[in-house]
């Protein structure tokens, strides 16, 4: 089935307005497609989102009243108005069109006050959780980087540096490709002890200021920086200290590799 049909529709299946066939068709789908998946995550991030934050911009009181106030009793259209300036709302009742004009100037006064929000670490998260489900792991598990490394040739279009951290705790078990940001990206997949640590790899904007961030999310530790023109998203459910120590082998490993 074509990504664009399901996506299409992922507003409709979160709502639960499809028919039964439909969404049985969607559902069978999203099983199958890492980036449908992702998409479908998105929006349910989004609609939460929204929830959130919607309700800590209330209008400012008597907001509604000052426009109603000045709107004219009744809309007027002068005789002579050129035909471009007819149209079907002028003969809006006042109320009708006092509605829309505070629901634009609400729309106006509360989005310049919302924050950015980063969708990414959510992004990062949910390839990681999704990652842990049984066969989801590795598309090629393999302890040798000069296996996995090459493996993604023709697969990406870029070359994903790997090394192998065994000799300090962290093997290398495999790689796959997975989907951040509307691109396929390298996720190369370590181990420390029983915890599995995702490695997500895809080059850098080359006007990014190099730098790194450290956020916790529902138990999860995530670093992110950019190095030697890639961007890396360390995730994991280490603690920020292991995490963090892991995260800087493989920054020395990168800062002093000489790539052939």
């Amino acid at each position: 089935m074509d990504c664009q049909y399901v996506r299409e529709r992922l507003s409709g299946h979160l709502d639960r307005q499809l028919a039964p066939a439909e969404e049985m068709v969607i559902e069978q789908h999203l099983s199958g497609c890492p980036a449908c998946q992702t998409a479908l995550e998105q929006q349910r991030l989004a609609r939460q989102l929204m929830r959130e934050q919607a309700a800590q911009y209330p209008m400012p009181p008597g907001l509604a009243a000052k426009i109603r106030a000045s709107l004219p009793k009744e809309p007027v259209a002068a005789p002579s108005a050129p035909v471009w300036w007819r149209r079907p709302w002028l003969g809006l009742s006042a109320a009708s069109l006092s509605g829309a004009l505070v629901g634009a100037a609400l729309t106006l006064t509360i989005l310049p006050l919302r924050p950015v929000v980063n969708l990414l670490p959510d992004e990062v998260l949910t390839a990681h959780v999704r990652a842990l489900l049984p066969g989801h792991l590795a598309d090629v598990a393999s302890t040798d980087q000069h296996t996995v490394k090459p493996w993604f040739a023709g697969r990406l279009d870029f070359s994903p540096p790997v090394y192998d951290l065994a000799s300090a705790g962290f093997p290398l078990v495999g790689g796959r490709l997975d989907y951040l940001q509307h691109r396929r990206v390298a996720a190369l997949v370590y181990r420390y002890k029983l915890h599995v640590i995702n490695v997500y790899v895809w080059p850098v904007d080359p006007t990014a200021v190099q730098r790194q961030t450290r956020l916790s999310r529902q138990g999860y530790q995530l670093v992110a920086w950019n190095q030697e023109g890639m961007n890396f998203w360390a995730v994991s459910d280490l603690n920020g200290t292991d995490l963090g120590r892991f995260v800087s082998l493989l920054q020395e490993k990168q800062g002093g590799a000489k790539e052939p």
